[in-house]
């Protein structure tokens, strides 16, 4: 291995057995002045994505410091142990799934980030394939008018802000070589490890395409997310962290995503049958809103959140029942 690489190159992969070969090829192939290295979490796959990565680390001793798991850690704990265990001065994170369309990719990075010492991290475009079984044709993930510094303000102006494609980020390893507790324990790591690295500096977009992203079948959907109470509870606790971090400068942002957060809690599939669940969670979710709700805006709640064909249904057998006891006739 470089005793001292300009560059790590965090590789986290799973299940990767038919794309692996062609990430590791492409980051082989980079052109550099300088010396990078190749950490990799190889995530005890039951495919042949382990032999696979043994093979390019026995082939390349002096790039590769390959980790092949003899059991399953789960994606956030194989990747904090390949982060804290790189050497570069930058850092790049990529899955084994995508891959890096320029040879030049990592040296145009370096160069701009060795130029401008005020930026945190920097990122570039990238293509979007689509293997999910929709059959979209391929897209670029930022537009034509994508703005050239990214602040914290830009991350949090939606929930599940996404324009940087984790394969396209290079950062400043000093600027995240410790992390506060509570990253440690949300779900997502890219949301706030670029809100972390904002806060040290603005992040720098390349206007250039230089990698590719997958959008592929696994993992959990955005759908099947949204009905999960689980999931959706780490993300009330992730930004409420996140507000905590940056003294609640970023409030007024923040509370709207809360509030969404917690009106999502009223659909989990626990909910999704009960009239009663689902008004006590409104209920609960009002507690949330930014502004004070007015009668209108509890209507519009109501209507949006509550009224399902299913909930409706349950809520006129709820009707009936009451009726009934307190001797009304329809």
């Amino acid at each position: 291995m470089a005793k001292q690489p300009k560059v790590s190159v965090c590789l986290i992969t799973y299940k990767h057995e038919n794309y692996i070969q062609t990430c590791l090829d492409n980051i082989l192939n980079q052109k550099t002045d300088f010396d990078f290295e190749i950490i990799i979490g190889e995530d005890h796959s039951p495919d042949q994505t382990a032999s696979i990565i043994q093979t390019y680390a026995d082939r390349f001793p002096d790039k590769i410091k390959a980790y092949i798991r003899p059991e399953n850690v789960g994606a956030k704990v194989n990747f904090l142990h390949c982060f804290f265990d790189c050497q570069g001065e930058y850092i790049v994170h990529i899955e084994g799934d995508d891959y890096w369309t320029s040879t030049d990719k990592l040296q145009k990075q370096v160069d701009f980030l060795d130029s401008h010492p005020e930026a945190s991290a920097c990122f570039h475009n990238a293509q979007i394939i689509y293997e999910d079984g929709t059959g979209r044709e391929p897209s670029l993930i930022n537009p034509k008018d994508q703005a050239p510094w990214i602040q914290s303000t830009d991350l949090l102006k939606e929930r599940e802000a996404w324009f940087m494609a984790t394969a396209s980020v290079m950062m400043r390893k000093k600027l995240v070589k410790t992390l506060p507790d509570w990253f440690f324990h949300s779900k997502s790591g890219d949301i706030p490890l670029y809100v972390i690295l904002a806060e040290e500096g603005p992040i720098a977009y390349l206007p250039e395409t230089m990698s590719v992203y997958r959008k592929n079948e696994g993992g959990m959907s955005y759908t099947d997310s949204n009905k999960s109470a689980a999931f959706i509870y780490n993300r009330i606790f992730m930004y409420s962290k996140i507000n905590e971090y940056t003294h609640a400068k970023y409030q007024d942002l923040i509370k709207p995503i809360l509030f969404e957060y917690h009106l999502l809690l009223i659909g989990i599939t626990e909910n999704e049958h009960s009239f009663l669940k689902r008004c006590f969670y409104l209920w609960k979710a009002s507690a949330h809103s930014p502004q004070k709700l007015q009668l209108e805006d509890w209507k519009r709640l109501f209507k949006e959140h509550v009224f399902t064909p299913e909930s409706l249904l349950a809520y006129l057998n709820f009707r009936k029942k009451m009726n009934r006891f307190f001797g009304i006739r329809p």
